[in-house]
């Protein structure tokens, strides 16, 4: 877990994850006047707008570097995913939003980004490394596999060494447009940014020698 910078406001408390970022800039845009990096000092003022709109943008967010907390109680804001879903970012990571653990650790935002460059530094997680390298794939899906009936369980998420996310669980693949693709409860996803059969594994990995824990 990177840092974590934490902004106190009269009824909502917000925290930061540096780490999980990747400024895709959806809260400034949606709500600039809580969220501000033009302001000099704090970027985040927790008072400049209600509670709920406050809440709506973090649950938003779609890495999990933003999460609102109940002032008073101490409890995290965001409801639950109603369902768990894996949704494919063009020339960019996979969003995952779920109940769900990766590597074992459960992931209390319900949401993540999991490169799929193969350059990251912070395997699993995206860090943006995708425009560094100029990652290039359109985030379709031309092979679906088969949906199947899914069962009510949590995700879990496990980067193999040296391979793939191994995905074991109910979800619902999404493209790049947001569309539904398959629902599956077991898949072998590239992180590598090497398959040709993105977004799952076809075992190049091996052939271009990568490596990641």
């Amino acid at each position: 877990m990177s840092r974590i910078h934490r902004y106190t406001g009269e009824e909502v408390i917000v925290d930061f994850e540096l780490g999980r970022c990747i400024h895709t800039g959806d809260c400034t845009r949606d709500l600039p006047t809580v969220f501000d990096t033009k302001r000099t000092g704090r970027w985040v003022h927790p008072d400049g707008a209600e509670p709920e709109e406050v809440e709506r943008v973090c649950g938003q967010c779609p890495t999990g570097a933003l999460r609102c907390i109940d002032k008073s109680s101490g409890d995290p804001m965001h409801a639950a995913p109603q369902q768990n879903t894996i949704q494919i970012i063009a020339d960019g990571p996979l969003y995952v939003h779920a109940d769900m653990q990766v590597n074992g650790e459960s992931e209390a935002s319900g949401r993540t980004a999991l490169c799929r460059c193969g350059a990251s530094r912070l395997m699993p997680r995206c860090d943006n490394s995708h425009r560094e390298i100029g990652f290039c794939d359109a985030g379709q899906v031309s092979l679906a596999m088969p949906s199947t009936e899914l069962e009510e369980r949590a995700l879990s998420i496990r980067a193999l060494a040296d391979g793939p996310l191994l995905i074991e669980g109910p979800f619902t693949l999404l493209d790049a447009k947001g569309e539904a693709v398959c629902k599956s409860s077991k898949a072998a996803l590239c992180r590598c940014g090497a398959s040709k059969m993105k977004p799952y594994c076809d075992g190049s990995h091996d052939r271009v020698g990568f490596r990641a824990k």
